[in-house]
Parts: structure tokens; C-alpha cells; sequence
């Protein structure tokens, strides 16, 4: 049988599979594909050959593994231990390179390629232990081996909703056996040495264009919609499925016809292994060549198809023989170090069942925190399941935190099971400690929590609000896990650290613990890591974080949070001088205004959910008028674009803007979210509601997202009127088969709420009805839509089933205003739309990031407001933080100091918004930002006046909400 085989051929394969891989990935990574016309060139055709090529090679991998393993002389330890350091490599050059898109499907070649290299190495440690173990199967037995593996690939492959032992998502251990022994069973078969050669030629390439033909039938959708037929996607660019029968049947083929042409390798060097393995390392991590040739992918952009095609062969070509050399003076400088015989089985056991202690302690953790988390879901059995397979890094994460509590105890008391249980017992405390706060709070322990953690005297304080039995419970389990602790140390005293260890361990684990300081930072490497094994903080939505990352690791988010930078210059001189300065601002502009206050005033701020003219978004027609009204009254009142710092989403930034003045873009980054991380904790807050006696909050949903019921209490609100408790709604109709309380009567609920209260009120409205998702609410889609700013016709459905909503809430908005006219006291409203929805997945966000931030708003009164038909001067773009100062302009209503510096930032500086061009990402941490001018330009210079505005503005929002607050206690604030 040898002699079918070559041993020189081992790394001319490895080579020619490496290449043809690298080449697959840096087709994708250049974007040469998304530059094609779409299926009308025989380029793109090519291109679409050539990423099949790649994924042929890359299935070819673990079969070539199978027919080179019964040669090898022993466990590739070299191979495996260059391809480690590989990755931990590549893991750190990802952990520090700038930021690249990373995760969209486009950015790779094949999808789910993660486990790829880990299901390599272990065929490469156990692959000549796994061969001798095959071939001691006869022929007969290895063919129905084979075969009945290869029924049940096909068996799983076809059957609709079916995976088993995920075989069908392709890139698995088991899949990889399969591959494995396919190539054990192409090696050892005679009988294939007897097919007709040219009826196997034929056949392969049959197969090959089949299969050719179904993967792009499994990549590329094409949907159909009524109005337009047929609506091109583009799926084709997304990541090829690894799980493809056909392909591997005409890559059987090709091994077939080179083994009849006794062109095989014999084996495989440990160059040629560490190649393979390599080339599974560019799989995955396309991120590289995308930061490392970005400007080599943009010239070769210049180049015709075949240019492009040409330079990204020869840079395959060239970084696979480089990765040879660099590999071969690895082998050198190992070969010319002392030679220490590692005793594999002994490790084996050491690592295994000589730690059954420490596995013990990773168990029962590991059971614990998934406990939690089952607990937070309510006990659903399909959430702790899918918690269990898709979420099983973050639970590692939690795990690996509590064991680095574990290793700081053990390397100072050097006790296993003191320490071991002194952790679990914590564990368990710190999580029955986060029950009762959910239960009472619907939020998990923070770290603004231990705040309240200073003494003795708190301690009892807080114990006081703690059930008697559950104080008792937690003392039980206390004593008795410290009994338990004590009889097992006697037991089993065994285990010591020795000193070099226990000061490892200690580093490492405090490195651990303390990288979190650094979670919220987004260049960190703590970040980066965090986002890559699917850490979501959710900072709007502390519970549904907790749910999905679990307390423990919810808490370390919250860690990293600085309020703001302090600004240059800040000191209780600095602030006194400016508050005398802008005392003198508030009388120059309280010279031209009316009214000293709004006492006998009803202001009505409006957060119209994800309202925004479709008709102003990019590559979007609209068939009709779906706002009539809203497009009349904005001729006759202060309105215009309002540029949002969230897509999709972040309704509550756009509130706390808007209610208190100040800007998004001041604070550190690591505070995305003040309604959460930011207000419950200030001990003195200030807004627009404060200049009246009466505040009413209304928001016809739950009031458990964005922390919403301590906001509104901290705010000093009378009445918060939501479901599922507090103040009882009134008005709660849907308009059709919508989920969501409809905007006609959230304005009811407003309009009563207005006749119910003699005096002057401050009203804050968040409406819901036009909230995401947009499933088929509404019986009639009565505007529809055509253009580029979707992709498939599902998204379509969506705009057009999201503009009948808003035609909805148009409608109601006449009717409301009509009610206004008819109150008989002065009404003034703020109304503005606080995103827009996240649907136009075809409009690029790098080229129409304003126009995808650009909201509406309005600023009128009823026929009793001094607000009526008056229209400021400066009125196109603005920012919700302007509002407050705009409001009393439109009022003409005197200004205190603070407000006057409102009015200022307002009149004179450019609208101030988070970068619109940096993506879609909402309440996460975000480092730049944009001014726009009152055209929608971005502004890159200041002048001198604007630049000392800007840090006067600066530091005010550092005094009110990070600093010492000296404005706070004076008449900075008051008229």
C-alpha cells in the first residue's frame, strides 16, 4: 500500500491547501466579490468558483489528516505546540490592532469557522492513536464503518430542522472524525483502484458543479415581493456553509484520481502539519488581513478583475511561504535546544484525575451559576438550554472570575478546601443577595450598591429590609459550609501550593479581576475580549443583562464607569467666576423676556418613539404622504431635524437630554447610559421639570427598562402613570394586532391628565406604539415603498408596515392638538421622535450617518401659550439637549444663570450628537462624537468664542454630575 503513497509530497499538499485557503479569505476580506456586478459577469461567476475552491480545501484538511496519520511516527508535539503559540499569537495582534469589522458574516469564508483549529489539534494529538485503532478493523468492517457514518451525515444533512450530534452545522468535532475516517477508508480500500478512470473524472466533476450549484442555492437568497418581483439580496457575500455532502463527494473524487495516480502523500512534516493548521487560523481570523492590507485591498481596487485576482494569489502565495520559513527556524532553534522526553500519559492523569479536586470545584461552579441564571428566567426550561449551548463562554467567564476569588484565598492560606468553600459559600451568599434585590428592585447588586456599605450601622440598616428566615437561612448555610470546610481539610490535607505557585496564581488572578477596570474602554483588550465571547451589558436593561451574562459578570460591567473627564481648570475659583459670568448672560438676555416663571404654565415634553420622516431617508421612495399633518404644522411652528445619538434604539439618552440640558458627548464613554448608571446614584439631580411644582410622567408600558421608576422619582415626579403597576392608565387600546398601546391613546391619557390638574403641570410622555419589531401590525400598508435603503423583501414589509404606524400616529397628533385648543390655559409642547427605527439595513452607515440620525421635532402652543405661532430664528438641526433653552426662548420666559448658558450652547454652538457615522450600536460604550451645523455638515473647526463656550458648558456638566457640585448649592441654578 505504501507505495501508492509519495513522501515528498506531504508539504507541496499542505502548501497548495494553504494557499487556496489564504486566497479564498483575502477574496473575501479585499471585497472583491461585493465589486462585481451581480450575477451578469463571467468575473463574478469566477469569484464565486474561487471561494468554492477555498472551501474544498478546507474540507480537505482533516481528510488529508486521515491519510497521512497510520504513517506517523508518533504525536506531532512539535506541530500542535507551533500552532499554539500561533494562535495565542493572533489572539494578542486581535487584542491590540485597531478596530476592523469583526463579526458580520461578509468578513469570512466559512460560517461558524470558531472550533475549527481546537477540532484540528485534537485530530492531530489523537489522529495516530485513532488510525492504529482502525486498522485493526478489517476491510469488510471499515467499509460498513464508513458507509453507516456516511448515512447518517446524509441522514442529518437532509432532514429539515435536524442536527444531530451537530453534524449539520458542518465545522464540529464529529464532523471532523467523519472527515477523518473518510480519509482513513480512501487510504486503505483497494477497490477504488479499480474505477474506471474516466467514468470517475466525469463523476467528479458532475458532482463538483452540483455541488457548486447547491452551495450557492444555500447562500444566495432571492425573495419576491408583488410590487417590484423579484428583489436581489445579498447573501451570496456571506459566509459559506462548511456542511456540504455534495462538495465532499467531489472532493472523494479528486483523492480517488490522485491516489490512482499514486500522487498521495505518504505523510505529513511538521511543516506541512503547522501549514494546515495555519491556514485554519487565517479561516477564522480574517480580521488580519483586513487591518494588516487595508491599504493594499484599496489600490488593488484600481486594478481590473484579473490585477485584483493576480495580487491576492500572489500575497497568498507569498505569506504561505513566508509561515514555512518562519516554521522551519522554529524547528531549527528546537532542534538545537536540549531535548526533554515529555511523559504524555503522566501529564494526561495529572491534569485529569489527579485534579478531580480542582474539576470539582469548576463543577459545582459552573452548576451554580447556571442555577442563577435558570432562576433569573423564571425556571424556563428552553432559555437555560439555550443559555447552556449559546451562552457557554459567559458562563465560563463567571466561572473563571469566582475561581480567581478561589486561587487569591488559596495563595494566601494555602488551604484547598478552606478556600474552596470559603468561595462557593461567598458565591452562593453574593447570589442569594442578588434574588432579593431583583425580587424587590427588578435589578441585580451593582456597584454603585456598595456605596451603601460604609459601616456597622448601614450594615444593620439594610439587614432590617431582609426577611428574618432568609438572614437565618444565609447564617445556616455559613456554619455549615465552614463545618463541612473544616472535616474535609482533616480529610484531605493533601493539596499545597508550593511558593512560585501561590505568587502566579495570585498575579494572574488579581490580573484577572482588575482587567475589568478597563470593560468599558473600547480599544481594551478586557473590551474586545468581552465582545467576542458575547458579553451584552445592556446598560438600559440591568436585569435582562444579568439574565443573559449573569450577576457576576453584569457587576464587573458595571465597574469600568467613569461619569466625565474632569475638564482643565477646574476648581471652586474656576466655577465662581463662571457662574458670575453667566449670571450677567442671564440678565442681558431676562431684559428682553416677558414672563418671571411658568407657574401658571402646562409644558408637555413628547418622546415620540422611533419617529422619523421616511421620506428624508437616503434611497427611499415613499409612494404618498403618510404625514400629512405633521409636514403642515411644521411650516407654522419651531421645528426641523433632530440629530439623535442612537439608531434602532436609546430612547432614554435622548430623554435625559432633552429633561435636563446636558449633552451625551461630555461624558466619559464608559457612561453610555445615565438613566441607569448615572441618576439613581446623584444626590442631587436638575432638570426642566424642576421650574414646576407639579410633574406627571406617563409611559403606557413597563417602567422596568431604563431604570424609568427611580429616574422619575429622583427627578421629583408626583405621579408616574405605566402598566403593571404605579399610577393606573386610563386609555390602553392597540390599533389592530399591534402589541403596543397606541399613540391616540397615550394623547388621551395626556389630555386627561391635563383637565384632572388646576394649576400649571410638566408632563413627560414616552410614547410605545411605534416601537420595533414591525411585524404585520396593521390590516392595510397603505404607502408603499421602493428603492435601495432595504435589502429583501422583508425588510420592505417592515418600512412599510413602520410608516402605516407613524401615518397612525400622525393622525392622532391632529386630534391631540385639536383637544389642546380647546383647554383653556397655556399648553406648550416639546414633541420629537428619539430614533430612527433600525430597519433600513441597505443604506450604508459610513456614507448617510446623518441623515440615518436625523429625527424630527416641533415646538408649539396651544392657542392660550405665549408659544403660539412663534418660530425661533435658529431652528433646522438641533440636538435634544437644546430643547430646555428653546422652550423658554419660545416661552419668552426669564432664564437663570444655568439656563442662560443653555441658551448660549443653544444659539451658538453646532448641534452636538454621538458619532452617526460609527455604527448602529445603542447604550454601549462610545468614544467620539460630531457638531452639525444648521445645513446637516459635520463642523471640524470651533472658533475662539465657541471653544470657551464648549468648556464653560464642559464645566458645568462636570460640576452637576461628577464633580463637587459648588453650582449646585447657589443661585446658579434659580432665578
Amino acid at each position: 500500500m505504501k507505495h501508492l503513497l509519495h513522501p515528498n509530497r506531504g508539504l507541496i499538499w499542505a502548501g497548495t491547501i494553504s494557499v487556496l485557503i489564504l486566497f479564498g479569505v483575502l477574496i473575501v476580506a479585499s471585497g472583491t466579490f461585493s465589486q462585481l456586478p451581480y450575477m451578469t459577469s463571467g468575473a463574478f461567476w469566477g469569484v464565486w468558483i474561487l471561494k468554492n475552491m477555498a472551501l474544498i480545501a478546507s474540507l480537505s484538511i482533516p481528510v488529508v489528516l486521515g491519510m497521512t496519520s497510520p504513517n506517523a511516527q508518533r504525536r506531532p508535539t512539535k506541530a500542535i505546540g507551533i500552532l499554539l503559540g500561533f494562535w495565542i499569537l493572533v489572539i494578542l495582534i486581535k487584542a491590540i490592532m485597531p478596530a476592523v469589522p469583526n463579526g458580520a458574516a461578509s468578513s469570512y469564508l466559512i460560517k461558524k469557522c470558531g472550533p475549527m483549529l481546537l477540532c484540528y489539534l485534537g485530530l492531530l494529538f489523537f489522529g495516530p492513536q485513532l488510525s492504529q485503532r482502525l486498522y485493526r478493523l478489517s476491510l469488510s468492517q471499515l467499509r460498513h464503518l464508513t458507509g453507516g457514518f456516511t448515512g447518517i451525515y446524509l441522514l442529518a444533512s437532509l432532514t429539515t430542522g435536524t442536527d444531530w450530534l451537530g453534524i449539520g452545522t458542518g465545522q464540529t468535532i464529529v464532523m471532523f472524525g467523519y472527515l477523518f475516517l473518510l480519509g482513513h477508508w480512501l487510504l486503505r480500500d483497494p477497490l477504488l483502484l479499480r474505477l474506471h478512470q474516466l467514468l470517475l473524472v466525469l463523476g467528479t466533476i458532475f458532482s463538483l458543479g452540483i455541488a457548486l450549484l447547491i452551495s450557492w442555492f444555500m447562500t444566495n437568497r432571492v425573495a419576491y415581493d408583488p410590487h417590484h418581483g423579484l428583489t436581489t439580496s445579498q447573501h451570496y457575500l456571506d459566509a459559506i456553509s462548511w456542511n456540504q455532502p455534495v462538495m465532499i463527494m467531489g472532493l472523494v473524487g479528486i483523492l480517488i484520481i490522485f491516489r490512482q495516480t499514486h500522487r498521495l502523500p505518504r505523510q505529513l512534516s511538521v511543516i506541512a502539519q503547522s501549514l494546515l493548521g495555519t491556514s485554519i487560523l487565517w479561516l477564522i481570523t480574517p480580521q488580519l488581513c483586513q487591518a494588516g492590507l487595508t491599504a493594499v485591498f484599496r489600490w488593488s481596487r484600481q486594478l481590473p478583475v484579473l490585477g485584483q485576482l493576480s495580487l491576492l494569489l500572489l500575497i497568498a502565495i507569498f505569506l504561505t511561504g513566508m509561515l514555512a520559513g518562519i516554521i522551519g527556524g522554529i524547528l531549527t532553534l528546537i532542534q538545537q535546544s536540549p531535548k526533554t522526553a515529555i511523559n504524555w500519559h503522566a501529564l494526561l492523569l495529572r491534569l485529569t484525575v489527579h485534579a478531580w479536586r480542582t474539576w470539582l470545584l469548576v463543577g459545582v461552579t459552573w452548576l451554580i451559576t447556571v442555577i442563577s441564571i435558570w432562576h433569573l428566567w423564571n425556571w424556563r426550561l428552553n432559555m437555560i438550554q439555550w443559555v447552556i449551548l449559546h451562552r457557554e463562554l459567559i458562563i465560563f467567564i463567571n466561572v473563571l472570575m469566582v475561581y480567581a476569588l478561589f486561587a487569591i484565598l488559596m495563595a494566601i492560606f494555602n488551604r484547598f478546601w478552606w478556600s474552596a468553600i470559603i468561595t462557593l459559600t461567598c458565591y452562593t451568599v453574593w447570589l442569594v443577595v442578588n434574588v432579593i434585590k431583583i425580587s424587590d428592585r427588578s435589578e441585580p447588586v451593582l456597584p454603585a450598591d456598595t456605596s451603601m456599605v460604609t459601616s456597622l450601622s448601614s450594615i444593620q440598616d439594610l439587614l432590617k429590609l431582609v426577611s428574618p428566615a432568609v438572614i437565618a437561612g444565609v447564617l445556616i448555610l455559613i456554619i455549615a459550609t465552614n463545618l463541612l470546610a473544616w472535616w474535609l481539610q482533616r480529610r484531605d490535607p493533601k493539596i499545597r501550593w508550593r511558593t512560585p505557585q501561590r505568587v502566579i496564581m495570585m498575579l494572574l488572578a488579581v490580573l484577572l479581576l482588575s482587567s475589568f477596570r478597563f470593560a468599558n474602554h473600547p480599544d481594551s483588550i478586557t473590551a474586545k475580549s468581552l465582545s467576542d465571547a458575547g458579553d451584552r451589558p445592556y446598560f438600559y436593561s440591568q436585569l435582562r443583562a444579568a439574565k443573559l451574562n449573569g450577576t457576576l459578570l453584569q457587576f464587573a460591567n458595571n465597574i469600568d464607569v467613569t461619569i466625565m473627564h474632569q475638564p482643565q481648570g477646574y476648581s471652586k475659583i474656576t466655577m465662581r467666576r463662571l457662574e458670575k459670568r453667566y449670571q450677567h448672560t442671564a440678565a442681558q438676555v431676562n431684559a428682553h423676556r416677558r414672563y418671571a416663571s411658568m407657574a401658571h404654565q402646562s409644558v408637555i415634553f413628547v418622546l415620540s418613539e422611533s419617529f422619523a420622516d421616511p421620506k428624508d431617508v437616503p434611497n427611499l421612495h415613499v409612494q404618498g404622504d403618510p404625514l400629512p399633518y405633521l409636514h403642515q404644522l411644521e411650516k407654522t411652528t419651531t421645528s426641523g431635524k433632530m440629530i439623535s445619538s442612537g439608531y434602532g434604539g436609546g430612547t432614554a439618552n435622548m430623554e435625559y437630554q432633552a429633561l435636563t440640558g446636558l449633552s451625551l458627548t461630555n461624558f466619559s464613554p464608559t457612561l453610555p447610559t445615565p438613566y441607569s448608571q448615572l441618576v439613581p446614584y446623584q444626590k442631587q439631580t436638575f432638570a426642566i421639570s424642576d421650574l414646576f411644582n407639579y410633574r406627571v410622567a406617563i409611559h403606557p408600558f413597563t417602567a422596568n427598562l431604563y431604570n424609568r421608576k427611580q429616574v422619575y422619582q429622583k427627578l421629583g415626579f408626583n405621579q408616574f402613570y405605566h402598566l403593571e403597576g404605579g399610577n393606573h392608565l386610563s386609555y390602553t387600546a392597540k390599533i389592530q394586532h399591534s402589541p403596543y398601546i397606541s399613540d391616540a391613546s397615550a394623547y388621551s391619557q395626556t389630555i386627561k391628565q391635563l383637565k384632572s390638574h388646576a394649576g400649571g403641570q410638566f408632563i413627560n410622555l414616552v410614547t410605545m406604539q411605534n416601537h420595533m419589531p414591525f411585524d404585520n401590525y396593521y390590516d392595510h400598508d397603505d404607502y408603499p415603498v421602493s428603492g435601495t435603503a432595504y435589502l429583501d423583501a422583508q425588510h420592505k414589509r417592515n418600512i412599510e408596515n413602520y410608516i402605516q404606524g407613524i401615518h397612525y400616529t400622525d393622525t392622532a397628533l391632529k386630534q391631540f392638538n385639536h383637544e389642546l385648543d380647546q383647554i383653556h390655559k397655556p399648553v406648550t409642547v416639546v414633541w420629537y421622535g428619539d430614533h430612527l427605527p433600525g430597519i433600513y439595513n441597505g443604506d450604508s452607515m459610513q456614507q448617510y450617518g446623518i441623515a440615518l440620525h436625523a429625527t424630527d421635532y416641533l415646538i408649539y402652543g396651544n392657542r392660550y401659550s405665549p408659544a403660539h405661532h412663534v418660530q425661533l430664528s435658529k431652528h433646522r438641526v438641533v440636538t435634544p439637549n437644546d430643547f430646555a433653552a428653546m422652550l423658554l426662548a419660545q416661552m419668552n420666559v426669564k432664564v437663570s444663570p444655568y439656563y442662560a448658558l443653555l441658551t448660549k450652547v443653544y444659539e451658538d454652538l453646532p448641534a452636538m450628537a454621538l458619532n452617526s457615522f460609527d455604527g448602529a450600536a445603542n447604550n454601549t460604550a462610545n468614544g467620539s462624537s460630531e457638531m452639525v451645523d444648521d445645513n446637516g455638515q459635520l463642523v471640524s473647526h470651533l472658533t475662539k468664542h465657541q471653544k470657551q463656550l464648549l468648556h464653560d458648558y464642559r464645566l458645568v456638566q462636570y460640576d452637576l454630575t461628577a464633580g463637587k457640585g459648588y453650582l449646585a448649592s447657589h443661585a446658579f441654578m434659580d432665578r
